[in-house]
């Protein structure tokens, strides 16, 4: 593995120069993402009377700058390095001419003198400011959470702790049955350990999958030494004298023995420092759909934000925001304030989204609307197709000939083709009798779709499939 992708050092410089620029406070997979793609922009927007664009500066916490988190399993398990984690190489940020400062975090923000305040003791002025601080994993306060021995799944330093215990052979126990806790109970398991899955509901990933396909896939993680507890309600850690975990005791009574346990229970966004800036927050940082704040010229973008309600814990739509604040913020130059012309700008909608779970061996995906009430149940028709031989599962859930919700385990090959017709809102009657079988075998042409919905109905558009390891943060 090159050099060039190892972590970025810190680098520095004269902080005055800097008195016009986008600062991005926080270098992960949104930040980094953004402060390359604005630098390409600025790069290739035409201004006029050649106004140099405003510079960019990228501030990292981590002294690691711009790894993609969503390959931490993969790294947990052994199959990756975590060098192959980088989303760019050190050189396109220094060809780009994106100042990088790592292993520094942002103790304050002035929203009235447009200045953040570092832990090195120097204060960087900005024109505009981004905020990309990210989640942090949720740890539930049980009794003794702040035991020795229990961890959370975020950041690389928890994937060198978890490693050491599973070269030992250690009994660990995650906490959360949903598609990171899997992802963490599997790759622990490959490497040594002797895991279980605790998960309060009667299934996991049961925000994500039906009954079927569900005990498909617990009965998949058996057969890999991975045991599951459903219906189980922690009620604390046990610990020994020393304050070090010994084991989990339930609320039914038992105490399950372990020697480490993983929280794997979600994430909170971190609004702490737009909070203490005085900026509108409520459970994530407020937004409108161009990622304005509610402060003039500091912007938001990635699992930190929430836009009408909604907070967003997966890559495709964090995506679609940094792509939004792009549009605004790339015209922006040096010897004015202006963002450019508002035609230009790319308003963020937030999409359904489908989900492949990432586990070497496993296929399950899901999509849409897929658990439902008893009163919603009453008017959901499905159609359903099982081999139980080989393990395969389809379910496809309707409502009024509209695809609202399918389940695929087994074989997910046709996973964009049912994402597509949930996201175009289309009328399927026309090709019900054979849609369970697959796009090869539905005559498109005489699908209508709904011309105010999310999205055409384009099934050869290039659809990213979200695996489990694609969700920036999922509760279980």
């Amino acid at each position: 593995m090159s050099s060039d992708r190892s972590k970025l050092t810190i680098q520095t410089m004269s902080y005055a120069h800097l008195n016009a620029g986008i600062v991005i406070i926080g270098a992960g997979m949104a930040g980094s993402r953004f402060a390359i793609e604005l630098a390409r922009a600025q790069q290739q927007s035409k201004s006029p009377n050649n106004q140099r664009p405003l510079p960019i500066t990228l501030v990292s916490k981590e002294p690691e700058v711009g790894y993609n988190r969503i390959m931490l399993s993969p790294v947990l398990a052994g199959d990756s390095a975590f060098e192959d984690t980088y989303l760019y190489q050190q050189s396109e940020y220094q060809q780009l001419g994106i100042v990088v400062l790592a292993g520094i975090a942002v103790t304050a923000v002035d929203t009235k003198q447009q200045s953040i305040k570092l832990d090195n003791g120097q204060t960087l002025v900005y024109a505009k400011l981004v905020i990309a601080t990210g989640s942090s994993a949720r740890v539930i306060p049980f009794p003794n959470h702040d035991a020795t021995g229990v961890h959370v799944f975020r950041e690389v330093a928890d994937v060198n702790a978890l490693i050491e215990y599973a070269r030992q052979g250690k009994k660990g126990l995650v906490i959360g049955g949903g598609v990171l806790g899997l992802e963490a109970a599997c790759a622990l398991a490959s490497q040594g350990a002797d895991m279980t899955v605790i998960h309060v509901d009667s299934y996991v990933l049961n925000r994500q999958l039906d009954l079927p396909a569900a005990q498909l896939l617990q009965a998949e993680l058996a057969r890999r030494g991975v045991g599951v507890e459903v219906s189980a309600i922690t009620d604390c850690i046990a610990v020994n004298d020393q304050h070090e975990v010994k084991g989990l005791s339930l609320k039914d009574g038992r105490i399950l023995p372990a020697d480490f346990i993983v929280m794997a229970v979600g994430v909170m966004p971190n609004i702490a420092l737009a909070r203490d800036s005085g900026l509108e927050v409520n459970r994530g940082i407020i937004v409108d759909d161009c990622m304005h704040t509610s402060c003039p010229h500091v912007y938001a973008v990635g699992e930190c934000v929430e836009l009408d309600g909604e907070l967003f814990g997966m890559v495709a739509p964090v995506n679609q925001q940094v792509d939004t604040l792009v549009s605004v913020l790339k015209d922006t130059r040096l010897s004015g304030d202006s963002l450019g012309s508002k035609e230009n700008w790319q308003p963020f909608r937030s999409t359904p989204l489908s989900l492949k779970l990432k586990v070497s061996g496993i296929s399950a995906f899901s999509a849409g609307q897929v658990d439902f009430d008893d009163e919603e149940a009453a008017a959901i028709e499905t159609i359903t197709y099982q081999q139980t031989s080989i393990n395969h599962y389809h379910c496809l859930y309707l409502r009024n000939n509209k695809l609202i919700g399918a389940v695929l385990y087994g074989e997910v090959n046709e996973g964009s083709f049912y994402s597509q017709l949930i996201n175009s809102n289309s009328d399927i009657a026309p090709i019900k009798a054979d849609l369970i079988f697959g796009e090869a075998y539905c005559d498109l042409e005489k699908v209508t779709t709904d011309s105010e919905a999310n999205g055409d109905m384009d099934i050869d558009s290039d659809l990213d499939l979200l695996s489990a390891a694609d969700i920036v943060g999922a509760a279980s």
